[in-house]
């Protein structure tokens, strides 16, 4: 991974009710930034952050993800 200084770094926290479309305005960051080459999707299970089985089966995000780019 590459290195940046610190003053390149900034951390941004995604923050609201259940069902607000946090995962996929997520999904849609990275693929404009170019570290997905895909979307993916809440309804089908490919959302980068919710990996794990139990967040797929349910459709919602249960812990934090990080999804640096």
């Amino acid at each position: 991974m590459k290195s940046f200084p610190p003053a390149q770094i900034r951390n941004v926290a995604l923050v609201g009710h259940g069902g607000a479309g946090k995962t996929t305005l997520t999904e849609a960051l990275l693929f404009c930034a170019g570290a997905i080459t895909r979307q993916g999707r809440v309804e089908d299970g490919t959302t980068t952050t919710d990996f794990d089985p139990e967040e797929v089966k349910r459709g919602l995000s249960l812990s934090l993800a990080l999804a640096p780019f």
